[in-house]
């Protein structure tokens, strides 16, 4: 198998992995709390979505999503040996996780004529949520043709 079809498969697993450790509920609050979060530690950090921006129109198929960090870094390792200011970021769209970004900048697509709400998290580098999870607060976005 060769490098690149190894790591998408990796990716694919930690997806479904990530789906499934997570709380299922819609968009999660900084004050937000369920069992499996109990034994997670907390991050100083906080994210911000800069782009887009809420109740804009984007043109085309993809959307360009570029977020903020303050207090910490991304990281491209997967790692047990949890730092709270380490960490991934996980963008999801219409409350459905699209990405697990070692980035802060990204193109995403989406569909012309469609609307969008989208929010973004900081987790440790195992992928699972910090506790207070580190959320942005929803925007909506509508898709125009190009």
């Amino acid at each position: 198998m060769n490098a690149r079809r190894f790591t998408l498969l990796l990716l694919a697993v930690l997806c479904a992995a990530t789906a499934a450790a997570c709380d299922s509920t819609p968009q999660p609050t900084a004050s937000t709390s369920s069992p499996t979060l109990t034994n997670r530690p907390s991050s100083p950090v906080h994210i911000t979505l800069v782009s887009p921006t809420n109740n804009s129109v984007v043109h085309g198929n993809k959307v360009h999503v570029v977020v903020s960090i303050s207090g910490g870094v991304i990281t491209q390792q997967v790692s047990t040996h949890i730092s709270p200011t380490v960490g991934h970021v996980h963008l999801y769209f219409n409350n459905q996780l699209v990405y697990m970004s070692y980035t802060l900048q990204e193109d995403i697509p989406v569909q012309p004529g469609l609307e969008y709400t989208m929010y973004a998290e900081f987790v440790a580098q195992d992928h699972l949520p910090f506790n207070p999870r580190d959320v942005t607060p929803s925007i909506f976005f509508t898709v125009a043709p190009s």
